[in-house]
């Protein structure tokens, strides 16, 4: 679902582009908090490689005060040492174990090479009535939410 205030033409040119394999790195970056999901996953990798010292034995530092440090050197690693290969290594396990890359990857490829069918349904699809709930959910209205789930469902039924 494109939600924009002006019309989105969207022709099969474009629409392979849009599915285009090409820069997917830089546009995943652009397109989530890739740089938050790497600092949660920089506080494993501290801990493992002995980077953030996590207490002696029956006496460990609280999660606290581990993620606060790895957030430090997470921060200072990411200012002045970009090429640090513990920065590099969260930021390529988010790549290719949480949002898994090369599958992704590979699924834009196959869709390249398949044909794409633009159309624009008058009424909700089975596909998207979930989607336009989930939606629904985080807007705000005097009405109450099963009561324009109900009014949905009449309308895609008629």
């Amino acid at each position: 679902e494109l939600l924009s205030d002006i019309e989105i033409p969207m022709d099969d040119a474009i629409a392979y582009e849009v599915f285009s394999p090409e820069n997917l790195t830089e546009d995943i970056s652009l397109s989530i908090n890739s740089t938050e999901m790497a600092r949660r996953k920089f506080r494993d990798i501290a801990c493992i490689s002995g980077l953030v010292f996590q207490g002696y034995p029956g006496k460990y530092v609280a999660n606290k005060h581990l993620q606060s440090s790895a957030g430090l050197f997470f921060n200072v690693f990411s200012d002045y040492d970009k090429h640090n290969l513990l920065l590099r290594q969260a930021y390529d396990e988010v790549f290719y174990q949480q949002l898994e890359e090369p599958r992704l990857a590979a699924a834009l490829h196959r869709i390249q090479q398949s044909t794409i069918i633009i159309t624009h349904p008058k009424r909700f699809t089975p596909l998207s009535f979930p989607i336009k709930v989930d939606s629904l959910r985080a807007n705000m209205s005097s009405e109450e939410l099963e009561h324009r789930i109900e009014r949905m469902k009449v309308e895609v039924f008629k």
